[in-house]
Order: C-alpha cells, then structure tokens, then sequence
C-alpha cells in the first residue's frame, strides 16, 4: 500500500487538483478502512445496548449514532491540534462545510 508520502512525491507532473483529488481519495480510503474496524470495536465495548436494539422500532436510531461518533472520532485525527496549522484547518473546514451546506458539527 502506497503512503501519501509515496502519493505526494508521484505527483510532481500532475495539476494541483489532480494532486489534491488523488491526496484526498487516499486519506478518504484510509479513513473508511480504519472506520469500519472500529464498527466491532464499539458493539462490543459493552458501551452499546445492542440487546434492546430492536428492527421493528427506530431500527435506525442506534446505527446513526454509532456512524456519527465514529466519522467524528475519524475526523479529529485531521484536525491538526496542538500544531501551528490547528486554526488553518478549522477555519478552512468551516468554509467548505458551509459551501457544501453541512452543518457544522460541535468538534469543528
């Protein structure tokens, strides 16, 4: 498997959004692997009823907010705490969150 160092020096005769798409796309791909290890993680961390879960009422209701607490655990790995980028990434993130008219969640 390629990292994105691997990724961003294979770039160099590529537009910038040819670079950027490719970059994302791997972070993205990443992020789905290591977010679908974490489904079994938290069924059976003892933190989830999942004996009252039950497909005939609000079968939904669990699901979204074990993806919910899952993407916004993945999505903090990004958000560049604790370097001189932090303040850079969140307003950036603000912006294209508001062009894609999502809303911004708490952690942003």
């Amino acid at each position: 498997m390629r990292t994105l160092q691997d990724v961003y020096l294979s770039q160099k005769a590529k537009s910038n959004k040819e670079q950027i798409a490719e970059l994302v796309k791997d972070m993205l791909t990443e992020s789905h692997k290591a977010m679908l290890k974490k489904i079994d993680k938290v069924l059976n961390s003892g933190y989830v009823d999942t004996e009252s879960w039950s497909k005939d009422s609000s079968p939904m209701i669990l699901p979204k907010c074990i993806v919910t607490a899952i993407l916004q655990n993945e999505s903090t790995q990004y958000e560049a705490k604790g370097t001189s980028f932090e303040k850079h990434v969140k307003k950036e993130a603000k912006n294209i969150c508001s062009f894609l008219e999502i809303p911004i969640i708490y952690f942003l």
